[in-house]
Protein backbone atom coordinates (compact mmCIF):
# COMPACT_ATOMS: atom_id res chain seq x y z
CA UNK A 1 0.00 0.00 0.00
CA UNK A 2 1.29 3.47 -0.91
CA UNK A 3 1.17 5.95 1.94
CA UNK A 4 -0.98 8.98 1.22
CA UNK A 5 0.79 12.31 0.94
CA UNK A 6 0.64 14.51 4.04
CA UNK A 7 -2.00 17.23 3.87
CA UNK A 8 -0.79 20.69 2.96
CA UNK A 9 -1.12 23.36 5.64
CA UNK A 10 -4.20 25.54 5.11
CA UNK A 11 -3.64 29.21 4.33
CA UNK A 12 -6.45 31.77 4.47
CA UNK A 13 -5.89 34.85 2.31
CA UNK A 14 -8.26 37.39 3.80
CA UNK A 15 -9.05 40.59 1.91
CA UNK A 16 -11.99 42.90 1.52
CA UNK A 17 -13.19 44.23 -1.86
CA UNK A 18 -15.64 46.90 -0.75
CA UNK A 19 -16.24 49.90 -3.02
CA UNK A 20 -14.14 52.11 -0.74
CA UNK A 21 -11.18 49.74 -0.69
CA UNK A 22 -11.18 48.54 -4.30
CA UNK A 23 -9.56 45.48 -5.85
CA UNK A 24 -5.93 46.13 -4.94
CA UNK A 25 -6.02 44.19 -1.66
CA UNK A 26 -7.38 41.04 -3.28
CA UNK A 27 -4.82 41.24 -6.09
CA UNK A 28 -1.88 41.59 -3.69
CA UNK A 29 -3.13 38.47 -1.94
CA UNK A 30 -3.61 36.77 -5.31
CA UNK A 31 0.06 37.34 -6.12
CA UNK A 32 1.11 35.78 -2.81
CA UNK A 33 -1.32 32.89 -3.26
CA UNK A 34 0.22 32.03 -6.63
CA UNK A 35 3.62 31.73 -4.95
CA UNK A 36 2.18 29.69 -2.06
CA UNK A 37 0.07 27.28 -4.10
CA UNK A 38 2.65 24.47 -4.19
CA UNK A 39 3.08 24.45 -0.41
CA UNK A 40 -0.35 25.41 0.94
CA UNK A 41 -4.01 24.62 0.54
CA UNK A 42 -5.21 28.07 -0.55
CA UNK A 43 -8.45 29.64 0.68
CA UNK A 44 -9.63 33.14 -0.19
CA UNK A 45 -11.70 34.55 2.66
CA UNK A 46 -13.73 37.71 2.20
CA UNK A 47 -16.64 39.75 3.49
CA UNK A 48 -17.43 41.35 0.13
CA UNK A 49 -15.93 40.69 -3.29
CA UNK A 50 -16.96 41.66 -6.83
CA UNK A 51 -18.26 39.02 -9.21
CA UNK A 52 -15.35 39.69 -11.57
CA UNK A 53 -12.77 39.00 -8.86
CA UNK A 54 -14.63 35.93 -7.64
CA UNK A 55 -14.58 34.56 -11.19
CA UNK A 56 -10.82 35.17 -11.40
CA UNK A 57 -10.26 33.35 -8.10
CA UNK A 58 -12.43 30.42 -9.24
CA UNK A 59 -10.51 30.13 -12.51
CA UNK A 60 -7.31 29.83 -10.46
CA UNK A 61 -8.93 26.94 -8.53
CA UNK A 62 -8.64 28.68 -5.16
CA UNK A 63 -11.14 27.77 -2.45
CA UNK A 64 -13.58 30.57 -1.55
CA UNK A 65 -15.14 31.36 1.82
CA UNK A 66 -17.42 34.30 2.59
CA UNK A 67 -17.59 35.28 6.26
CA UNK A 68 -19.84 37.55 8.28
CA UNK A 69 -19.32 41.30 8.28
CA UNK A 70 -17.89 41.22 11.81
CA UNK A 71 -15.01 38.78 11.78
CA UNK A 72 -15.12 36.21 14.61
CA UNK A 73 -12.61 33.63 15.80
CA UNK A 74 -15.24 30.89 16.05
CA UNK A 75 -16.14 31.24 12.38
CA UNK A 76 -12.49 30.88 11.33
CA UNK A 77 -11.48 28.23 13.89
CA UNK A 78 -13.82 25.65 12.40
CA UNK A 79 -11.73 25.70 9.20
CA UNK A 80 -8.45 25.13 11.09
CA UNK A 81 -6.31 27.54 9.11
CA UNK A 82 -2.61 27.19 9.88
CA UNK A 83 -1.94 30.73 8.71
CA UNK A 84 -4.09 33.77 7.91
CA UNK A 85 -2.72 36.46 5.58
CA UNK A 86 -4.58 39.74 6.10
CA UNK A 87 -4.95 42.74 3.77
CA UNK A 88 -7.77 44.99 5.00
CA UNK A 89 -7.50 48.58 6.28
CA UNK A 90 -10.96 48.41 7.82
CA UNK A 91 -10.47 45.62 10.37
CA UNK A 92 -11.28 46.84 13.87
CA UNK A 93 -9.11 46.29 16.93
CA UNK A 94 -11.60 43.74 18.21
CA UNK A 95 -11.44 41.83 14.92
CA UNK A 96 -7.64 41.68 15.18
CA UNK A 97 -7.97 40.23 18.68
CA UNK A 98 -10.39 37.69 17.24
CA UNK A 99 -7.75 36.73 14.69
CA UNK A 100 -5.13 36.33 17.44
CA UNK A 101 -7.44 34.02 19.37
CA UNK A 102 -7.67 31.63 16.41
CA UNK A 103 -4.09 30.55 17.17
CA UNK A 104 -3.19 30.81 13.48
CA UNK A 105 0.10 32.31 12.28
CA UNK A 106 -0.90 35.86 11.32
CA UNK A 107 0.59 37.81 8.42
CA UNK A 108 -0.26 41.46 7.77
CA UNK A 109 0.21 43.33 4.50
CA UNK A 110 0.93 46.82 5.80
CA UNK A 111 1.29 50.28 4.26
CA UNK A 112 2.40 52.23 7.37
CA UNK A 113 -0.78 54.32 7.52
CA UNK A 114 -0.95 54.64 11.30
CA UNK A 115 1.01 54.12 14.52
CA UNK A 116 -1.29 51.51 16.08
CA UNK A 117 0.11 48.30 17.59
CA UNK A 118 0.26 45.40 15.12
CA UNK A 119 -0.75 41.96 16.37
CA UNK A 120 0.63 39.96 13.43
CA UNK A 121 3.48 37.44 13.53
CA UNK A 122 4.86 38.58 10.16
CA UNK A 123 4.59 42.06 8.62
CA UNK A 124 5.10 42.79 4.93
CA UNK A 125 5.73 46.27 3.53
CA UNK A 126 7.62 46.58 0.20
CA UNK A 127 7.99 50.37 0.48
CA UNK A 128 11.66 51.43 0.25
CA UNK A 129 11.37 53.99 3.08
CA UNK A 130 10.16 51.58 5.81
CA UNK A 131 12.68 49.95 8.14
CA UNK A 132 12.52 47.52 11.03
CA UNK A 133 12.99 50.46 13.41
CA UNK A 134 9.65 51.87 12.23
CA UNK A 135 7.91 48.70 13.42
CA UNK A 136 9.77 47.63 16.55
CA UNK A 137 7.67 49.66 18.98
CA UNK A 138 4.42 48.59 17.29
CA UNK A 139 5.23 44.92 16.83
CA UNK A 140 8.35 44.07 18.86
CA UNK A 141 7.97 40.30 18.52
CA UNK A 142 7.08 40.14 14.82
CA UNK A 143 9.19 39.11 11.87
CA UNK A 144 9.40 41.45 8.89
CA UNK A 145 9.55 41.44 5.10
CA UNK A 146 10.44 45.04 4.30
CA UNK A 147 11.59 46.80 1.14
CA UNK A 148 11.29 46.36 -2.65
CA UNK A 149 12.75 42.83 -2.54
CA UNK A 150 9.32 41.80 -1.25
CA UNK A 151 7.24 43.52 -3.96
CA UNK A 152 3.99 41.70 -4.76
CA UNK A 153 4.00 40.56 -8.39
CA UNK A 154 1.60 38.16 -10.04
CA UNK A 155 3.15 35.37 -12.09
CA UNK A 156 2.34 37.08 -15.41
CA UNK A 157 4.86 39.82 -14.56
CA UNK A 158 7.69 37.37 -14.02
CA UNK A 159 7.17 35.45 -17.27
CA UNK A 160 6.32 38.24 -19.73
CA UNK A 161 8.64 38.78 -22.71
CA UNK A 162 10.61 42.01 -22.36
CA UNK A 163 10.35 44.65 -25.11
CA UNK A 164 13.12 47.28 -25.40
CA UNK A 165 11.86 50.69 -24.32
CA UNK A 166 12.46 52.42 -27.66
CA UNK A 167 10.33 49.77 -29.41
CA UNK A 168 7.29 50.58 -27.26
CA UNK A 169 4.74 52.78 -29.06
CA UNK A 170 2.17 53.38 -26.31
CA UNK A 171 1.52 55.80 -23.47
CA UNK A 172 -0.43 53.98 -20.77
CA UNK A 173 -2.92 55.49 -18.30
CA UNK A 174 -3.69 53.24 -15.32
CA UNK A 175 -5.64 54.80 -12.46
CA UNK A 176 -6.52 51.78 -10.35
CA UNK A 177 -9.72 49.81 -10.04
CA UNK A 178 -11.90 52.70 -8.97
CA UNK A 179 -10.23 55.94 -10.22
CA UNK A 180 -11.50 57.70 -7.08
CA UNK A 181 -10.86 61.19 -8.49
CA UNK A 182 -12.41 60.47 -11.92
CA UNK A 183 -9.24 61.64 -13.63
CA UNK A 184 -9.45 59.30 -16.61
CA UNK A 185 -11.59 61.45 -18.90
CA UNK A 186 -10.01 64.90 -18.39
CA UNK A 187 -6.51 63.41 -18.35
CA UNK A 188 -7.08 61.40 -21.54
CA UNK A 189 -8.37 64.51 -23.33
CA UNK A 190 -5.39 66.58 -22.22
CA UNK A 191 -2.85 63.95 -23.27
CA UNK A 192 -4.48 63.46 -26.65
CA UNK A 193 -4.22 67.20 -27.22
CA UNK A 194 -0.62 67.42 -26.04
CA UNK A 195 0.74 64.13 -27.40
CA UNK A 196 -1.21 63.59 -30.59
CA UNK A 197 1.61 61.62 -32.19
CA UNK A 198 1.57 58.58 -29.85
CA UNK A 199 -0.98 55.89 -29.04
CA UNK A 200 -2.71 56.60 -25.72
CA UNK A 201 -4.20 53.57 -23.94
CA UNK A 202 -6.46 53.69 -20.87
CA UNK A 203 -6.33 50.50 -18.80
CA UNK A 204 -9.52 49.68 -16.89
CA UNK A 205 -10.25 46.79 -14.55
CA UNK A 206 -14.01 47.27 -14.93
CA UNK A 207 -16.41 49.70 -16.66
CA UNK A 208 -15.59 53.27 -15.64
CA UNK A 209 -17.99 55.85 -14.16
CA UNK A 210 -17.36 57.91 -17.33
CA UNK A 211 -17.53 54.87 -19.63
CA UNK A 212 -19.95 56.37 -22.16
CA UNK A 213 -17.86 59.54 -22.59
CA UNK A 214 -14.64 57.52 -22.80
CA UNK A 215 -16.09 55.26 -25.49
CA UNK A 216 -17.17 58.34 -27.42
CA UNK A 217 -13.61 59.64 -27.17
CA UNK A 218 -12.28 56.42 -28.74
CA UNK A 219 -14.55 57.04 -31.73
CA UNK A 220 -13.34 60.63 -32.04
CA UNK A 221 -9.62 59.93 -31.59
CA UNK A 222 -7.97 57.21 -33.66
CA UNK A 223 -4.92 57.16 -31.36
CA UNK A 224 -6.95 56.51 -28.19
CA UNK A 225 -8.12 53.10 -26.99
CA UNK A 226 -9.67 51.49 -23.93
CA UNK A 227 -8.33 48.22 -22.56
CA UNK A 228 -10.74 46.63 -20.07
CA UNK A 229 -9.68 43.67 -17.92
CA UNK A 230 -7.06 42.29 -20.37
CA UNK A 231 -5.90 38.70 -20.20
CA UNK A 232 -2.38 39.93 -19.37
CA UNK A 233 -1.76 43.36 -17.83
CA UNK A 234 1.96 42.64 -18.05
CA UNK A 235 1.82 42.42 -21.85
CA UNK A 236 0.06 45.78 -21.98
CA UNK A 237 2.75 47.34 -19.80
CA UNK A 238 5.67 45.90 -21.73
CA UNK A 239 4.46 47.78 -24.82
CA UNK A 240 4.29 51.07 -22.90
CA UNK A 241 7.08 53.60 -23.28
CA UNK A 242 5.61 55.77 -20.52
CA UNK A 243 2.86 55.34 -17.94
CA UNK A 244 0.69 57.67 -15.91
CA UNK A 245 -0.44 55.59 -12.97
CA UNK A 246 -2.07 55.75 -9.59
CA UNK A 247 0.71 55.53 -6.98
CA UNK A 248 -0.43 52.23 -5.45
CA UNK A 249 0.57 48.61 -5.99
CA UNK A 250 0.59 49.13 -9.75
CA UNK A 251 3.95 50.89 -9.35
CA UNK A 252 5.67 47.61 -8.54
CA UNK A 253 4.17 46.02 -11.64
CA UNK A 254 5.30 48.92 -13.85
CA UNK A 255 8.80 48.81 -12.36
CA UNK A 256 9.10 45.10 -13.13
CA UNK A 257 8.43 45.85 -16.80
CA UNK A 258 10.77 48.86 -16.85
CA UNK A 259 8.06 51.45 -17.56
CA UNK A 260 9.03 55.08 -16.73
CA UNK A 261 6.09 56.47 -14.79
CA UNK A 262 4.34 59.59 -13.59
CA UNK A 263 2.84 58.41 -10.29
CA UNK A 264 -0.35 60.19 -9.23
CA UNK A 265 -0.97 60.29 -5.49
CA UNK A 266 -4.77 60.45 -5.24
CA UNK A 267 -5.42 59.12 -1.70
CA UNK A 268 -3.56 59.32 1.62
CA UNK A 269 -2.41 55.69 1.59
CA UNK A 270 -0.31 56.49 -1.51
CA UNK A 271 1.68 59.23 0.27
CA UNK A 272 4.78 57.01 0.65
CA UNK A 273 5.29 57.43 -3.11
CA UNK A 274 5.96 61.14 -2.49
CA UNK A 275 8.40 60.63 0.40
CA UNK A 276 10.13 57.55 -1.00
CA UNK A 277 13.82 57.81 -1.93
CA UNK A 278 12.76 56.29 -5.26
CA UNK A 279 10.76 59.39 -6.19
CA UNK A 280 12.46 61.14 -9.12
CA UNK A 281 14.44 58.02 -10.00
CA UNK A 282 12.38 55.60 -12.12
CA UNK A 283 9.14 57.47 -11.42
CA UNK A 284 8.09 61.05 -10.70
CA UNK A 285 5.29 61.55 -8.16
CA UNK A 286 2.59 64.23 -8.39
CA UNK A 287 0.23 65.00 -5.48
CA UNK A 288 -3.33 64.94 -6.86
CA UNK A 289 -5.25 64.66 -3.61
CA UNK A 290 -6.58 68.20 -3.93
CA UNK A 291 -8.31 67.44 -7.24
CA UNK A 292 -12.08 68.02 -6.83
CA UNK A 293 -14.02 65.68 -9.08
CA UNK A 294 -17.23 67.62 -8.38
CA UNK A 295 -15.70 70.69 -10.08
CA UNK A 296 -13.73 69.34 -13.07
CA UNK A 297 -13.47 72.77 -14.73
CA UNK A 298 -12.14 74.62 -11.68
CA UNK A 299 -8.94 76.60 -12.09
CA UNK A 300 -6.94 74.39 -9.73
CA UNK A 301 -8.17 71.20 -11.42
CA UNK A 302 -7.29 72.47 -14.88
CA UNK A 303 -3.86 73.53 -13.65
CA UNK A 304 -3.20 70.06 -12.25
CA UNK A 305 -4.28 68.28 -15.44
CA UNK A 306 -2.09 70.66 -17.44
CA UNK A 307 0.87 69.95 -15.14
CA UNK A 308 0.52 66.20 -15.66
CA UNK A 309 0.18 66.56 -19.43
CA UNK A 310 3.18 68.91 -19.59
CA UNK A 311 5.39 66.51 -17.63
CA UNK A 312 4.22 63.61 -19.80
CA UNK A 313 5.09 65.58 -22.94
CA UNK A 314 8.55 66.42 -21.61
CA UNK A 315 9.29 62.80 -20.67
CA UNK A 316 7.94 61.33 -23.90
CA UNK A 317 10.32 63.51 -25.90
CA UNK A 318 13.31 62.86 -23.63
CA UNK A 319 14.23 59.35 -24.70
CA UNK A 320 17.52 59.32 -22.80
CA UNK A 321 15.79 60.19 -19.54
CA UNK A 322 13.13 57.54 -20.05
CA UNK A 323 15.78 54.92 -20.82
CA UNK A 324 17.62 55.73 -17.58
CA UNK A 325 14.34 55.54 -15.65
CA UNK A 326 13.54 52.19 -17.24
CA UNK A 327 16.96 50.76 -16.41
CA UNK A 328 16.66 51.84 -12.76
CA UNK A 329 13.20 50.29 -12.48
CA UNK A 330 14.32 46.92 -13.81
CA UNK A 331 17.27 46.84 -11.39
CA UNK A 332 14.91 47.41 -8.48
CA UNK A 333 12.40 44.57 -8.96
CA UNK A 334 13.49 41.00 -9.74
CA UNK A 335 10.10 39.25 -9.58
CA UNK A 336 10.95 36.98 -6.62
CA UNK A 337 9.32 39.09 -3.89
CA UNK A 338 6.28 36.88 -3.32
CA UNK A 339 8.37 33.73 -3.09
CA UNK A 340 10.63 35.42 -0.52
CA UNK A 341 7.54 36.25 1.56
CA UNK A 342 6.27 32.67 1.40
CA UNK A 343 9.70 31.33 2.37
CA UNK A 344 9.69 33.58 5.45
CA UNK A 345 6.12 32.54 6.21
CA UNK A 346 7.03 28.84 6.12
CA UNK A 347 9.94 29.40 8.52
CA UNK A 348 7.76 31.44 10.88
CA UNK A 349 5.00 28.82 10.82
CA UNK A 350 7.48 26.08 11.68
CA UNK A 351 8.91 28.12 14.57
CA UNK A 352 5.46 28.85 15.96
CA UNK A 353 4.45 25.19 15.80
CA UNK A 354 7.55 24.25 17.83
CA UNK A 355 6.49 26.55 20.65
CA UNK A 356 2.87 25.40 20.83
Amino acid sequence: MVDSLPAKPKAAFYGNNSHRIGAGHIMRLYALAEAAANQFDIWFVYKTCSDALLSKLKRANFNLLQISSSLTASELKQHKFDTIIVDDYELTGNEWHQLVSTGSYLVKLDDALDDDPILADLIINPAPNCTQTDYQSRAPHANYCLGPHFTYLRREFTTCHFTPLMARPNLLISLGGTDTKSLALPLSKALLKTLNQCQVQLLLGKPHQDQIALEALTREQVNFSLICDPQSVAEVMTLSGLAISAAGGTLGELASQGVPTLALVTVDNQLPALTSPLNNTWYQAIDCRHYEQSEPESESNLALINEIATQAYALWHNKCCRQLMSDKARQLIDGQGCQRVIDRLVIGLEEKSKHQ
